[in-house]
């Protein structure tokens, strides 16, 4: 078969991209053909389709344009024609089995579903976030869970400046949202696939398309995992991490927090984001001298650094969709501590596969690190449990049979 997989990008961009990428591989491992369609960006990896994929958006230089540029961008965030016609040319060129969307929002936008359902070819959108029904895609509100908009009241988002604290950019967010519900593209999709038990009953419990949801775990291909196991930590330094993007909504201010009380215990931090700066400004100020900032590394980096650890902290604070961070560290055979909220109680399960503890309660948060940190007959038997149950849980053959379930011809 040939399976149009679109994602707003076609490198590593975060859990969107480590789902598209084993999801490329899944496909072709089953014999089948994969068409991608995706943006312009200089780190896409290369692809004989690469001349069909829209013009790149890059909304951090939006500012420094002038007002008639940031206008036609923000339009194009919500309508994209030039999408339609690059796919209407794709489709042209190569006959299309079935379409598996990923992240398209702001960028590729969903207004190319229309295209796709005049070809009548099926359609799976695997949800990775909340845009469809909350404007700012978090569910957060200046740091906090809000749920406002439930029933379609974007409004919301407007009158509480849910997007990065701005009126304009509310403003935008939640003319997306009416746009689409207007044209009712959503429609055109016949499966949704929600990554967690969590992530289905929000989206059902909003009454979105509640008999095209289906829960199906992702898939993963454990082939680096065991790569990263080879490396041995020979220097013997004991230390925990932290790895995620450096933004209030991942809690890395929580757990620096949490550090205070672990003066002996060293923690490490993989990651970037727009807090990083503030980050160190209070590792600087509480003189957490225990605390090291790693910046980005890549994969197989990232892997060896949780291999050598003690355990993963998780310290998000919003309804986290699954996190492959988790992932990681569990089919390493490391316990983790995280926040009770999202999806993570259905991997990190309390006192088998790790330790919750209530989303920013610094002082919880500091217990469970010592707690962990000082039996180490109890982080080898949870990160046992962690392997197994993540492995039975997120696994490549089950998430596979779910989708022939759903495209028969698979």
């Amino acid at each position: 078969m040939n399976i149009l997989v679109v994602n707003w990008s076609w490198y590593p961009s975060g859990g969107d991209w480590t789902y598209v990428e084993n999801l490329v591989n899944l496909y072709q491992q089953k014999g089948h053909h994969v068409i991608p369609f995706s943006m312009k960006d200089d780190r896409n990896f290369p692809s004989p389709y690469a001349d069909y994929f829209i013009e790149n958006i890059d909304y951090k230089t939006v500012n420094q344009r002038s007002l008639t540029a940031g206008i036609k961008v923000v339009m194009k965030s919500i309508y994209s024609f030039e999408a339609q016609k690059n796919l209407e040319k794709l489709l042209s060129a190569v006959k299309i089995d079935f379409a598996h969307i990923n992240v398209i929002h702001h960028y590729i936008t969903p207004t190319i579903l229309k295209i796709l359902k005049k070809k009548n070819i099926p359609i799976i959108w695997t949800l990775h976030e909340y845009t469809p029904i909350c404007p700012e895609s978090t569910f957060i509100s200046h740091g906090q869970i809000c749920e406002k908009c439930f029933g379609g009241a974007f409004y919301n988002c407007i009158t509480n400046t849910c997007k990065k604290g701005s009126i304009p950019a509310s403003t935008v967010a939640a003319l997306e949202n009416y746009v689409h519900k207007y044209l009712n593209y959503y429609a055109y999709v016949d499966h949704y696939i929600c990554p967690s038990v969590f992530h289905y009953e929000k989206f059902k419990s909003f009454n979105f398309f509640n008999d095209k949801l289906v829960q199906l775990y992702h898939g993963y291909d454990y082939a680096e995992i065991e790569t990263a196991k080879t490396v041995i930590n020979t220097d013997n330094e004991r230390y925990i991490v932290f790895v995620g993007r450096l933004e209030k909504i991942k809690g890395a201010h929580t757990l620096l927090n949490a550090m205070q009380s672990c003066p002996d215990i060293h923690l490490k931090i993989i990651g970037t984001g727009t807090q990083e700066e503030a980050l160190k400004v209070l590792k600087d100020t509480h003189l957490l001298n225990n605390v090291t900032f790693l910046g980005k590394k890549n994969k197989q980096e990232t892997l060896q650094i949780i291999n050598g650890a003690e355990f993963l902290v998780c310290a998000s604070e919003w309804y986290e969709v699954l996190g492959f961070t988790v992932v990681e560290a569990m089919a390493l055979s490391k316990p983790v501590i995280g926040s009770a909220i999202g999806a993570i109680p259905e991997m990190v399960i309390n006192n088998f596969t790790g330790l919750l503890f209530e989303p920013g309660n610094a002082s919880q948060l500091s217990d469970a690190i010592k707690l962990l940190y000082a039996n180490n007959e109890l982080r080898l038997e949870m990160g046992n449990n962690a392997r197994q149950h993540i492995k039975q849980l997120i696994n490549t053959e089950k998430h596979f049979k779910g989708l022939q379930k759903l495209i028969p011809a698979l």
